[in-house]
């Protein structure tokens, strides 16, 4: 009971380990700690405990539930990714911070609940959003809620099982990486809500072939589509004499393109190819 912190791989790697309990004078489990422990299927963490940290209980494929005590404020990065067997999970009050990848690859993850006092975040149709709803976190299924404007960066990145997805018009900004490594998304709709695309956001969706970039778009960060090797055409859809993105971007944007797809098309709006004369 004199132990007050699990120390970074602890455990890791302990693939016999089947249940602990953690005793009431522990407050932080640290990065990696119980990472790889495949078989284990029960785990007690009490309510001193404040912070899980990344990696915690990564690849722990045989664990089905845990009870997030109302004392921590951290889920650490990637801390219960590829939990394949984690089924349901209740984020309670005290939790201020989701780090990235918390849950990613968690297959058989169908159910999340967010404590209705929970002053930072909220749950709807099992998609994790800021209070008042305007920014997504990361969401389990692939129907983004009405009334978010922004999409956060990492949002869905990883997200194996994703083959497609609308953006609502409510939406305004796409994160950094929200969707990168996606490696199996073959249709995205953007809506011409959309003003910006964030760095990196599309990197290495492998399957993407096309893609639609509104006129309501000014920016599209550095490396946005880097990686999409199936991509073959992008079209820019504009009604003003000259593009919204500036002249450089588009340059570097399509010298992006061109690197992956040995042909490749950029398709612009009928009578207005003079502005797009130098592309």
């Amino acid at each position: 009971d004199s132990v007050t912190k699990i120390g970074e791989s602890a455990f890791s790697g302990c693939t016999s380990l089947q249940s602990i309990v953690i005793p009431d004078s522990v407050t932080s489990i640290s990065a990696g700690a119980f990472d790889g422990c495949t078989s284990l299927q029960s785990i007690v963490i009490p309510d001193s405990v404040t912070e899980i940290g990344a990696y915690a209980f990564k690849g722990c494929s045989s664990l089905q539930s845990i009870e997030i005590p109302n004392s921590v404020s951290e889920i650490g990065w990637s801390a219960f990714s590829g939990c394949t067997n984690l089924q349901s999970i209740e984020i309670p009050n005290s939790v201020t911070e989701i780090v990235r990848y918390a849950f990613l690859d968690c297959d058989n993850l169908t159910s999340i609940i967010v404590s209705k006092n929970n002053s930072k975040y909220k749950a709807i149709n099992n998609c994790v959003l800021t209070k008042d709803g305007k920014k997504l976190i990361f969401c389990l299924n692939h129907n983004i809620p009405d009334g978010v404007t922004k999409i956060a960066d990492y949002a869905f990145s990883g997200c194996a099982s994703l083959q497609s997805i609308e953006i609502p018009n409510s939406v305004t900004e796409i994160g950094e990486c929200a969707f990168s490594d996606c490696a199996n998304l073959q249709s995205i709709v953007i809506s011409d809500s959309v003003t910006e695309i964030g760095k990196v956001a599309f990197r290495c969706c492998t399957s993407l072939q096309s893609i639609v970039i509104p006129d309501s778009v000014t920016e599209v960060g550095w490396s946005a589509f880097w990686g999409c090797t199936s991509l073959q055409s992008i079209d820019i859809v504009t009604q003003e004499k000259e593009p919204d993105m500036t002249r450089e971007r588009i340059e570097y944007l399509l010298q992006v393109l061109s690197y992956y797809s040995k042909e490749f098309s950029l398709r612009v709006p009928i009578g207005r190819g003079y502005a797009y004369r130098h592309y």
